[in-house]
């Protein structure tokens, strides 16, 4: 969601600085969580992590200082000279438990500890990029055999329920921590398997591998990994566990550097202030196994809102996503008109639609990174300024180990011949190729359609070639749009990207009609006119709990609306002179009761002034013609 960059402060030290792409900066919400989240971040000991130097949530580009720490990571450390053993290990064991104590006794869930963000600096591990400059929801999908939705070898149980980050307890940091621990000591992690959705079936229901750690450091790594949250030692406790002098039947524990005893100490005296443990204990369905493990999708369902008594709609929002119950996976559409979806980039710009110029290829990248499973569409318009021009549509991507996209299946449409290949560590196979004339300066509609076997391009209404996906590690993955060159300088511009998970073919029909529902806002542009919503059901707790089988327990079934969300993200330009309409002012006067949604006009910064609500944020929309007209907040906690 951003780019780190080697800097030197005036007095010659030197620095880590994070930028934050300017999508973000459009959402005051992601300012106003940034501000806080460094605000508790300051409170973190510098002994444990890159030290905060300085941040600017109110600058036009919001950007984040540290210490620059001058060490290799764990996962390298590992990779070149094997397991950790001895006192190398049990010192990652307790450096990483002090630094995830302190960080919970600032209130920080760091969400993403994993060994590569983990360094080694003077001898003493350093945990870094912890929760703060971050979007508003997961959004990095990475879809190697071990990751999804953050790093998936890494989650606990729990954040393999979508939609589970506001519920998210220091619990899962402590999962973590077990599964870097037994990393380092195995040189593997504890459930990895083939593919994502062996490993995340693994996380839910097996127990771990931990047979080449020491008994004592096996024992609490086992703990670590609980699969109930509440069972979980503390950060505090694993490092009380960790300093003792060992088991009367066993060894004792191998030494530590002065310096790192005296910060676990201090840790573990002060990391009682936020508790581990969850209060109550969730109920995991088995059934969200296969959609949470491989893509992470919401089922496409009903828009509307629901009473607080018997279930029915109380406001006249009519559906306007299919109410198909099958989990497919996500959808995107976006005319590409101007920044939205799609980032710009210095290849990728706005004119006309989404302009892509490369000297030898370019890629264009949607700003969720969302996955999309193996059953996927793309339909998109492409206009090739010339011969040397190819329009190219990459499916299935996963990223390097630089975070480049290393790893894909390509379909390329040139003015001569059309192809599909795949690329695996920077080996590019043909697939299959056929002769086809495509005219330069018109559009024409390219169509995408892929399974588990095979993929084939149309152009035009008409296959042009088909060939068959055999690669195993290419399950699913990103989307992306771009132009590869002929020779000599390449230009296409893009229009009507239509991204799906299946095959379907269908438009929300607010694309260019007109329809008043709620959904989740994901941006509201007001100076770019342009916005990113997700059609959302908002039901009571109650009717949550009894479409979903949850216990009465649950502390969802107490809540007065919970969200369900479509899966599908629409890019829709905003009105002229849009309304946006707000009840915080004068709730008694300014909120219906019936949509739960604000009923005076406010000026668009008094809008999205935020104090605490969710993200994205819930919003009964108004669309004309295409172009949404009022936005009115919705108030999902009263009564």
């Amino acid at each position: 969601m951003g780019s780190v960059f080697l800097a030197e402060a005036p007095g010659g030290r030197l620095v880590a600085v994070k930028v934050i792409r300017p999508e973000y900066a459009h959402e005051e919400h992601f300012r106003a969580r940034f501000r806080s989240e460094v605000s508790r971040a300051r409170q973190v000991p510098p002994f444990c992590t890159a030290e905060v130097l300085d941040a600017d949530p109110d600058h036009d580009t919001p950007y984040l200082v540290v210490e620059y720490v001058d060490g290799p990571t764990l996962s390298e450390v590992v990779a070149e000279n094997g397991p950790l053993t001895g006192g190398s290990l049990h010192g990652v064991a307790v450096g990483v438990a002090t630094a995830l104590a302190a960080i919970h006794g600032a209130g920080v869930i760091h969400r993403d500890l994993k060994p590569r963000n983990v360094l080694f600096a003077l001898g003493q591990p350093k945990v870094i990029d912890f929760g703060i400059a971050r979007p508003l929801e997961p959004t990095s999908f990475h879809t190697r055999a071990e990751e999804v939705v953050g790093t998936l070898a890494y989650m606990a149980p729990e954040r393999l329920d979508p939609g589970s980050e506001d519920r998210l307890t220091p619990a899962v940091d402590v999962f973590a921590w077990g599964a870097v621990v037994a990393y380092a000591g195995n040189g593997r992690t504890p459930f990895g398997g083939d593919t994502p959705a062996v490993t995340a079936a693994r996380i839910l229901t097996q127990p771990p591998r931990v047979d080449n750690l020491p008994s004592y450091l096996a024992e609490l790594v086992t703990a670590a990994l609980d699969k109930e949250p509440r069972n979980r030692p503390t950060a505090g406790e694993l490092l009380e566990r960790l300093l003792v002098t060992g088991a009367p039947s066993g060894p004792p524990l191998p030494p530590l550097p002065p310096q790192l005893r005296e910060s676990a100490e201090a840790a573990a005296q002060h990391s009682g202030r936020h508790q581990t443990g969850s209060s109550r204990r969730p109920r995991r369905r088995a059934t969200l196994i296969a959609v949470a493990a491989a893509t992470v999708v919401a089922a496409a369902v009903g828009v509307g809102f629901r009473s607080l008594g018997g279930g029915e709609p109380v406001a006249a929002v009519p559906s306007v996503v299919p109410t198909s119950s099958a989990a497919t996976g996500p959808s995107l559409f976006d005319p590409l008109t101007t920044e939205s979806l799609f980032s710009k980039t210095a290849a990728c710009t706005y004119r006309n639609g989404l302009r892509v110029v490369a000297s030898e290829f370019s890629m264009c990248g949607n700003y969720t990174d969302t996955v999309f499973p193996s059953a996927q569409s793309i339909a998109v318009r492409a206009t090739l300024a010339d011969a040397r021009s190819c329009a190219a549509m990459w499916f299935r991507v996963t990223p390097g180990d630089k975070d480049e996209y290393a790893d894909g299946y390509r379909a390329r449409v040139c003015t001569d011949q059309v192809e599909l290949t795949s690329s695996i560590d920077g080996r590019e196979t043909v697939i299959a190729a056929a002769k086809r004339t495509t005219s330069t300066g018109a559009a024409h509609q390219l169509r995408l359609v892929a399974d588990d076997q095979q993929a084939t391009l149309s152009v035009d209404g008409q296959e042009a070639v088909r060939g068959p996906l055999t690669e195993s590690s290419l399950t699913s993955g990103r989307v992306l749009l771009g132009a590869v060159a002929a020779g000599g300088r390449a230009v296409v511009t893009f229009t009507d990207a239509q991204l799906r998970s299946g095959d379907g073919t269908d438009v929300p029909p607010f694309m260019t009609g007109d329809a008043q529902l709620t959904a989740g806002m994901h941006m509201l542009y007001d100076l770019g006119k342009v916005a990113i919503l997700e059609p959302t059901e908002y039901v009571t707790g109650a009717e949550y709990c009894r479409r979903f089988t949850l216990p009465a327990t649950s502390p969802q079934c107490d809540k007065t609306l919970v969200p369900i969300a479509s899966g599908t993200r629409v890019s829709l330009p905003i009105a002229a002179k849009p309304r946006y309409l707000d009840y915080r002012h004068d709730p008694a006067k300014c909120f219906d009761e019936s949509t739960h949604a604000g009923t005076c006009a406010v000026p668009f910064k008094t809008y999205v002034t935020v104090t605490s609500e969710p993200s994205p944020r819930p919003s009964l929309v108004t669309i004309k013609a295409g172009q949404v007209t009022t936005v009115a907040r919705i108030n999902l906690e009263s009564d």
